[in-house]
């Protein structure tokens, strides 16, 4: 009764106003509230006797339990969700309608009666099963898409340990190839999606976050990835999606019981080096002293043979005369004395570089909402400690998604994410140095303390002075970074059949990185210490608006979008260094001599209208069409709008009436094709516009000069995309999707170089083509089905890359590589290794042979480097790459397997030249031979390495196709044994759900490459000193509650 009285006093209250606001003559406001006492009262009452617990069990239509169904009673804000029996309880009167759903299963409606327990069973929804491929500015059923997409869902994404996206996208999904050149925590990787088809331009693919261009998401938060591959599916995002489209989709609320989920993992990490080994002190001493005994045995020879030509027959005394007389050492001991020590120490460098690193990663999130209001709000914490000593990434995320229906024909959605990051960089070189520091040589004095070593240390043997240790305790590398984006969207359901939406999202982006050389370093002390500072900044605007109509006539159904955008970007920054600090001090300010300040400011700006409609005929016959025209700043003022369209049609053969016979058997069966047209818009600001360069000086006066011709019509590179695929589905059991590809960028962007009669340096102009065609293949298979469950997804990609047309059909020189017509991009172009001579040891290489007339006249041999024929060697483009996921289920427990793989590209293996020297670099670390490898010792010798000389062997080191090696690779990229906890467990804490877990990354790793690891960045082909990859062994938890 006291609720009903102080209703009834809220009541009096605005009587009262009202009486005052209104003027209203003094009413018997007595009798009144005694009538509204009552009313209140008898329904309370009612409402009382009437409200019970009801309870139910809801299983699929094989009796297995549902866990998740969100049961809520109809026009009430009362709900709750099944728990992992598939069992609830909610507090419902026999007049109320209880309303059950869940995903890929139909809505229930329910009514209470007088039964107190509820049994339900649920009844799959084929078609809201397949309602999850997001494509983009709409999403489609399976069965009706037109394009080619592989879907990667947010629990197959999250099984490496990672707090990159592109990282875990590795061998997910057919066509895309992901590649890092640093396994550094923070970095990330590069992405490719069927092949590379530009030269200058960048060719990462166009990312599209909740339906809006750009944007960042946490893997955490990632509901679903959606590649976007052919032109019917890339098309309505035109000029920028010429090198494909990756489409992620963040987790949202839903109506009914508030959801509080922990997912937490922690473990350790360490490094892995692959199939490379330096030599240790024993070994190096070994090696290293046969070539000064026979360099010293060579040299003395030579000085006796130059002697006996004037004294014939020499004695000792006379040729130890002449020896002192050349200032040559009379014994071998005294040539090696200070070169080699007399007895070799054996300090392990990659023991004092590296470490065991720890992995953190905590998520919280909490979801639900009524159903008019649904939110998903979560936090993230990552920190991962890297391998190599003085370098860690963490990072933390912050998401709200939030829907909100106003009424039943405007919804309102807001979405807010923000990421900060700190990420500290190795500052003293400490992975270079434990590779080519002498093991022979101490880090550390006598008492212990690190050792202080600079270029006039004495009774230090390796020829770069430099101890990491030290350094490292002074000097830093860091960066940090803050990133908001926020959306706001409002849709308008204009009719059943039509709506409108406007999405509007404001980014920004900041960065900040420093760095020092400390003044108690051999480095910082000539300077007296310097500091580097740099910022940067970014922000971008986008207006989304779409108006959008399904309408169904029949057998006859149409789906339209009709779109208008508008993007603006900026970015500035700076950068300043200074010398002369004094040691803890971190600010410029404090620095005595400024050395050199710079900076940049950019700004571009997209328009964009577009047309979509989508047709389809009794689910049998399906078409798209796409329109799109796109305006840039960034091209030239008489090119800056480009046309772009798309066709798609797909034919679902298995819904015909003359298929139904093998329906059993082959229960899907379509056939799709597409073409369109897109574009790349991947180059800097200002490319079109005349440059002139005013970072220079004279006599203490601002200048300038002329750095880049205007071009007017500099315009969109464009793709033109064919694209045949077929979908087959057998004994629902298998599902095999297959798609050859052929994708054609015309009018590549190049700098191509002017004359210097212009005044101008180059101009960027389009100009040549680059083809990529291929085949993607995804199969998926439910092995076993029952106690024992098995699942395998596999997938493959095909790719083949040519450059068709180059500016005067001149080609591109890259380094060790050349881009030329009728050749892959990237191919590798240097002399051509032909092994050793068995009768000297020396190296060879191929030598082409022409007459006077330029003819080709034989192939032979020369060990004359520069004498050598350059030739194409091999391309960094794999011949093919993918990768295969085992899921075994039994009872609570599951394990998962997933393999990534590449083949069939060449990487150069560039740490050979220092430690595969043959000498040239008698003061560096060697690496320990691979099995198989061989060194030439003596005439008739068939070995794979010449002989080895102190200081080098006949340039033997040099460039040439001996490092270039096959960088094909199986690798066991993770593996994970989880154990779903009984019910009646996860009941004494109240939760819902409990999943322990184990995993592990990059286990194991097959393959013949010789370097620390084969995976290389894609687009160079080139290992370095990389920072190497880690093993991970993770413990997780999972808590639903």
């Amino acid at each position: 009764m006291s609720k009903i009285y102080q209703g009834g006093r809220a009541l009096l209250f605005r009587i009262r106003c009202l009486e005052k606001i209104n003027g209203l003559k003094t009413m018997p406001v007595l009798p009144v509230l005694l009538c509204v006492f009552c009313i209140f009262g008898v329904s309370a009452v009612v409402n009382a006797q009437a409200q019970r617990q009801v309870s139910g069990k809801v299983v699929d239509e094989k009796s297995q339990p549902l866990v998740g169904v969100t049961v809520v009673v109809k026009n009430s804000p009362t709900g709750t969700a099944t728990g992992a029996d598939g069992g609830f309880s909610i507090s419902a009167a026999p007049t109320d309608v209880l309303v059950l759903s869940y995903i890929g299963y139909l809505t229930q409606e329910v009514p209470v009666g007088n039964q107190a327990t509820l049994s339900i069973t649920m009844k799959t929804d084929t078609k809201n099963l397949e309602e999850v491929v997001v494509v983009g500015y709409s999403s489609k059923s399976q069965s009706e898409l037109v394009s080619s997409v592989s879907v990667v869902s947010g629990q197959e994404l999250r099984d490496v340990t990672t707090n990159n996206t592109a990282a875990m996208l590795q061998g997910k999904a057919s066509g895309v190839t992901v590649s890092s050149a640093s396994g550094q925590p923070g970095e990330a990787p590069k992405v490719r999606i069927r092949g590379t088809g530009s030269i200058s331009a960048s060719a990462d693919p166009l990312y599209v976050v909740d339906g809006v261009i750009g944007g960042t998401a946490n893997p955490t938060d990632i509901e679903s990835i959606t590649v976007l591959k052919d032109a019917a599916a890339t098309g309505l995002y035109g000029s920028r999606a010429a090198n494909g489209v990756i489409v992620i989709t963040t987790k949202r609320g839903r109506a009914g019981k508030t959801r509080v989920s922990y997912n937490g993992t922690t473990g350790v990490s360490q490094r892995t080096t692959g199939n490379f080994e330096v030599m240790d002190g024993q070994q190096l001493f070994d090696h290293t002293s046969r070539m000064y005994q026979n360099d010293y045995t060579g040299k003395r020879n030579n000085h006796i043979a130059t002697l006996s030509k004037t004294t014939p027959n020499p004695s000792e005394a006379d040729i130890n005369a002449y020896l002192t007389s050349k200032n040559f050492p009379l014994s071998y001991g005294d040539f090696a004395s200070g070169v080699l020590p007399t007895q070799p120490g054996n300090t392990n460098w990659l023991d004092e570089a590296f470490r065991t690193g720890i992995t953190n990663n905590h998520q919280l999130s909490v979801s639900g909402g009524s159903e008019k209001t649904r939110f998903y709000i979560s936090g993230n914490y990552f920190q991962e400690e890297g391998t190599v000593v003085n370098t860690k990434y963490e990072q933390t995320n912050f998401r709200a998604n939030i829907d909100h229906d106003i009424n039943d024909q405007l919804t309102l959605t807001a979405r807010v994410n923000t990421q900060f990051s700190n990420r500290s960089n190795d500052p003293s070189g400490a992975i270079y140095q434990s590779f080519i520091n002498m093991p022979w040589d101490n880090p550390y004095n006598e008492d212990g303390t690190i050792r202080y070593v600079d270029a006039n240390t004495v009774g230090w043997y390796g020829r770069d002075k430099s101890n990491f240790l030290y350094t490292s305790q002074y000097n830093y590398n860091r960066n940090r970074g803050q990133s908001l984006d926020g959306d706001l969207k409002l849709e308008y359901r204009i009719t059943d059949w039509l709506a409108f939406s406007t999405t509007n999202r404001y980014s920004a982006d900041n960065s900040r990185g420093e760095s020092n050389n400390d003044s108690r370093t051999p480095g910082g002390k000539a300077n007296n210490g310097s500091l580097s500072n740099s910022y940067g900044y970014s922000n971008s605007f986008l207006t989304s608006n779409l108006l959008t109509t399904n309408h169904q006539f029949g057998s006859h159904n149409l789906r339209g979008i009709l779109g208008a955008e508008y993007q603006k970007n900026y970015t500035d920054g700076m950068n300043a260094s200074g010398q002369g600090i004094f040691p803890g001090l971190e600010v410029l300010d404090a620095v005595a001599t400024p050395v050199d300040i710079g900076g940049y400011k950019t700004e571009s700006k997209f328009m964009s209208g577009f047309l979509n409609v989508d047709y389809d005929f009794d689910s049998r016959y399906f078409a798209t069409v796409s329109y799109r025209r796109d305006g840039s700043s960034r091209f030239g003022r008489d090119k800056r709008f480009g046309d772009f369209y798309s066709v798609g049609a797909a034919w679902a053969i298995s819904s015909e009436d003359f298929f139904q016979g093998l329906s059993s058997t082959v229960n899907l069966l379509k056939l799709r094709s597409s073409y369109g047209t897109t574009g790349n818009a991947n180059i800097g600001d200002f490319e079109a516009v005349d440059l002139y360069q005013f970072n220079v000086q004279y006599a203490d006066l601002p200048g300038g000069f002329p750095r880049r011709l205007v071009n007017p019509d500099l315009t969109w590179e464009k793709a033109h995309t064919f694209d045949v695929g077929l979908e087959i589905g057998l004994f629902n059991r298998i599902d095999l999707s297959l798609d050859f590809y052929n994708r054609t960028n015309k009018g590549i962007l190049q700098q191509v170089p002017l004359s210097s009669a212009t005044g101008f340096y180059w101009q960027t102009q389009n100009i040549g083509s680059v083809r990529n065609r291929g085949l993607d293949i995804e199969l998926s298979t439910k092995n076993l089905q029952g106690g024992l469950a098995w699942e395998t997804d596999f997938n493959i990609s095909f790719n083949r890359n040519e450059v068709l047309e180059l500016y005067n059909g001149q080609p591109i020189d890259q380094g060790s590589q050349r881009i030329e017509e009728g050749r892959p991009i990237g191919s590798w172009f240097m002399q051509e290794w032909k092994g050793v001579d068995p009768a000297t040891g020396d190296p060879l290489w191929l030598l082409k042979k022409y007459d006077a007339d330029g003819n080709f006249v034989q192939d032979t041999v020369t060990n004359s480097y520069n004498s050598a024929t350059r030739v194409y060697t091999g391309t960094t483009t794999p011949k093919f790459a993918g990768g295969m996921r085992n899921t075994f289920a039994y009872k609570n427990f599951t394990l998962s397997a997933f393999l990534n793989f590449v083949y069939g590209n060449k990487v150069y293996n560039y740490n050979r030249e220092l430690f595969d020297a043959d000498g040239a670099y008698p003061t560096y670390n060697s690496m320990v031979l691979q099995d198989g490898w061989s060194r030439w010792e003596k005439e008739g010798d068939v070995a794979t390495h010449p002989k080895a000389v102190l200081n080098g062997n006949r340039a033997s080191n040099k460039v040439s196709s001996r490092y270039l090696e096959d960088g094909s690779y199986l690798r066991l990229r993770n593996v994970t044994l989880s154990y779903n906890l009984p019910e009646a467990v996860s009941n004494r804490i109240k939760a819902e759900n409990i999943r322990l877990f184990v995993s592990g990354d990059n286990l194991w790793t097959w393959t013949d490459f010789s370097g620390m690891d084969p995976e290389v960045d894609l687009t160079s082909g080139y290992s370095t000193t990389r920072y190497p990859g880690s093993k991970k062994l993770m413990f997780g938890v999972n808590i639903d509650f």
